[in-house]
């Protein structure tokens, strides 16, 4: 469709940089053996269990990890950015769309978590595994995710965690986090993070067309 109408189809977090970028966000639900929606808990104030209050906590803890695996392209970071919108900052909210981990409004059935990091570019089937794979750690370990952000996410953020500032960076998040390396997969996480360092290794060696933009007519 996209190639009769001329255009061209990406799935880079950020294409153009004086537009807002494109996020995939991760929404997840469990149900028991009843097929009850776990998520939820009606006796909560908020409507929301202790288990997916765990499964936040686990989030946030690997939040720098995450990054590793959600975001694996160079040009994912210049989406993930302060006051984006975009899954930067270690928080959660209700329907806060500020947040990383958005709580949406519905209850009972349609009780879900919505993680916000990811891309287009990550690998879906990884991205996803990542996040079920902190959610269960967080879940665990009883993992308390704190209060939830009262910033409105542009001028305000009580969140004090971002995710790392480049690729390179964030890899050595996903290297140092044992726990959550090992629950992903030690070989997939090994292997990923040769490719991605290649990637990065490429990237820092090329001159970018900004570069001859900025400094060629004047050097």
């Amino acid at each position: 469709m996209a190639q009769r109408l001329g255009l061209l189809v990406t799935f880079m977090g950020k294409p153009l940089s004086d537009r807002g970028g494109s996020g995939l966000h991760v929404n997840f639900s469990f149900t028991n053996d009843d097929g009850e929606n776990v998520i939820n808990d009606a006796s909560a104030t908020d409507g929301i269990s202790a288990l997916a209050k765990n499964s936040i906590g686990g989030l946030l803890e690997h939040h720098q990890a995450l990054a590793g695996l959600c975001a694996p392209t160079v040009n994912a970071y210049k989406r993930l950015r302060p006051a984006s919108l975009s899954g930067y900052w270690a928080n959660w909210g209700y329907d806060h769309r500020g947040a990383t981990i958005r709580v949406p409004g519905e209850r009972g059935r349609g009780a879900r978590l919505e993680h916000r990091l990811s891309d287009g570019a990550a690998v879906i089937h990884t991205a996803a595994a990542a996040v079920l794979q902190a959610a269960r750690l967080g879940v665990n370990a009883k993992t308390d995710p704190g209060p939830p952000e009262r910033g409105n996410g542009l001028d305000t953020i009580d969140a004090t965690v971002g995710v790392p500032a480049s690729l390179a960076l964030a890899l050595d998040a996903l290297e140092a986090d044992h726990e959550f390396s090992e629950s992903v997969g030690a070989d997939l996480v090994a292997q990923h993070v040769a490719i991605k360092r290649t990637e990065w290794e490429s990237f820092v060696a090329a001159t970018t067309d900004w570069e001859l933009r900025e400094y060629l007519p004047f050097l």
